[in-house]
């Protein structure tokens, strides 16, 4: 799967941030959308850059700590997932 990532970065509050693309290629259908940020990070630190920051903890759909925004929705398209819990295939190229 090919997908676009947008995603708001922002150093501190004292400086200005802004949307940031990474376009993020043979992403597995299988893996939840915080597996597919660790694995945008992990490329992200080869290239020497700053991972993306963002809260979890279990990783099970337990504990709500990651919530993200995902296309302007509190956790992505389905209600009652944890973003943990959301698989890519619930997105499209």
């Amino acid at each position: 799967m090919k997908l676009t990532l947008k995603v708001w970065r922002q150093a501190s509050s004292s400086v200005p941030g802004q949307l940031v693309t990474y376009p993020m290629d043979n992403i597995s259908l299988d893996m939840s959308f915080l597996e597919m940020l660790d694995v945008l990070n992990e490329q992200l630190i080869k290239e020497g850059k700053d991972p993306i920051e963002f809260d979890n903890d279990c990783r099970e759909g337990i504990c709500g700590m990651c919530s993200l925004v995902i296309n302007g929705i509190p956790h992505g398209p389905r209600t009652r997932t944890a973003t943990c819990q959301l698989h890519m295939r619930e997105f499209q190229d």
